[in-house]
């Protein structure tokens, strides 16, 4: 295991932010060494993070988030507040994933896969940002404990010391990820706040998955490899998420149909 800090340094104009972490296997931070962090919910950075400002775009109004979340009935409030924290903590996992490699390939070769990483990096720090504060004005399920548990263990179960898998994994996860974003917006009112932020990250997730997909292939993955990973990761997806199930009809999802779709998936991207 390396647990050496290492700064990241985000590429920009005038700001150079840096972040050291501990981690485990290819940027997850392991449960016995998290920090405490308020706004952590599964995987904590040992530092506050400032964002790099030219790589993000700007938080949504707090009144319109406000206004947004206000628009929905209680039962569906609760339903939010129980599938964020899922939802964050992918977001804070693939945080660290794609810092770390950024800072793994800067070690090895200057090329634009470096770059990339670390704006999709940028871009995965802004996501937890907005969705944390969705999460503010929900209230907290009574069974979180339970299922931040589940939720760790599957990102920890999805990190490889293999990059070439790890990165397979992360490219059918996210364009799984892009199926339940998705299906979570047509039940909401358009042009609100809330469905704003969920296009956000699922038009950002798209362009990961490309990311992800590519690197893989730099990295010596064959199409087999990414194939018979995706299946893998969209059955295990599944299963951390049909707990969940009530929450997705509460918010007008049918979740048999979301999680036959993401079984069904033919696509990696």
């Amino acid at each position: 295991m390396d647990s050496a800090s290492e700064p990241l340094h985000i590429d920009c104009e005038h700001e150079r932010p840096e972040l050291e972490l501990e981690t485990n296997a290819i940027g997850i931070v392991a449960d016995q060494e998290m920090a405490a962090d308020s706004d952590a919910v599964c995987f904590s950075p040992r530092v506050p993070v400032p964002t790099c400002r030219p790589l993000v775009a700007p938080r949504l109004k707090i009144a319109r988030v406000r206004h947004s979340i206000s628009e929905l009935s209680n039962n569906q409030v609760t339903a939010l507040g129980r599938l964020l924290p899922t939802l964050l903590c992918g977001e804070e996992s693939a945080f660290q994933v794609f810092s770390r490699e950024g800072r793994r390939i800067s070690n090895v070769q200057a090329n634009r896969s470096h770059v990339l990483a670390y704006r999709i990096a940028a871009d995965e720090l802004e996501h937890q940002r907005l969705l944390q504060e969705l999460r503010s004005y929900c209230p907290v399920p009574d069974d979180i404990g339970g299922t931040l548990l589940r939720t760790r263990r599957f990102f920890l179960r999805v990190a490889s010391r293999d990059p070439a898998l790890h990165f397979a994994r992360v490219a059918a996860l996210d364009s799984a990820v892009c199926i339940v974003l998705s299906a979570l917006v047509k039940p909401i009112v358009r042009g609100s706040a809330l469905v704003e932020t969920f296009d956000r990250i699922r038009s950002d997730e798209a362009r990961h998955v490309r990311f992800s997909r590519q690197h893989a292939y730099e990295l010596g993955a064959e199409m087999s490899l990414l194939a018979n990973t995706a299946v893998q990761i969209r059955s295990e997806l599944v299963a951390l998420l049909n707990p969940l199930g009530r929450s997705f009809e509460d918010l007008g999802v049918d979740a048999d149909n979301l999680f036959h779709r993401i079984n069904a998936q033919n696509r990696l991207a």
